[in-house]
């Protein structure tokens, strides 16, 4: 079968940043999407340290929760999570809106067609639990315990967590960015 070019490209980045291990630190570096809401104020403890470049998190990214998650927010990406845990992709797939913003340690991508929001959903070598929510701004932030799943090669990610910084609006995955895997710092001084 033959892929079309920009779905292949799509596949190639996504495939390079999994073939980097599910495991490993999300705190390279990303370009700022083309469209993009309003940036929030953050708090130090949600800044982490990065390199600038084109694997970068957005700044207006939060790295770290600042309150409870929203109820609504936390069903739909469950829910995206046993589709995809289940391996069925088209299903999973289905969750991100059309357009949305997808980062797992590659540039930001924009995600616009069919073929690019199963491509992404493929690419992802785990299955994966979310273990803890909370949210900063429209933000939801995830920590994930990941899992071998149907169709995957988690590989020595397995058992592994992972963190994402998740926007869900009306009911659809608006943006999905991968955070570095320990929470930053509080740079609050101890009392």
């Amino acid at each position: 079968m033959r892929i079309p070019a920009a779905i292949a490209a799509v596949m190639a980045v996504v495939a390079v940043a999994a073939a980097a291990g599910c495991g490993s630190s999300g705190s390279g570096p990303s370009s700022t999407p083309s469209v993009a809401p309003a940036p929030q104020q953050q708090t130090p403890q949600q800044q982490a340290p990065q390199q600038p470049g084109p694997l970068a998190i957005p700044d207006r990214v939060p790295r770290a929760a600042t309150g409870p998650a929203d109820p609504a927010a936390e069903r739909v990406i469950r829910a995206w999570l046993r589709e995809l845990a289940q391996n069925h992709i088209r299903r999973a797939a289905h969750y991100f809106a059309l357009p949305s913003k997808f980062q797992n340690d590659t540039p930001v991508l924009d995600v616009t067609t069919e073929r690019e929001r199963i491509a992404i959903n493929l690419a992802l070598p785990c299955g994966a639990r979310a273990t803890k929510f909370g949210a900063a701004g429209a933000f939801t932030i995830v920590t994930f315990e990941l899992f071998e799943r149907p169709g995957g090669d988690c590989g020595s990610g397995v058992g592994a967590t992972a963190r994402g910084a998740i926007r869900v609006r009306t009911g659809k995955i608006r943006e999905w960015y991968r955070l570095p895997d320990q929470e930053p710092q509080s740079t609050a001084p101890s009392v």
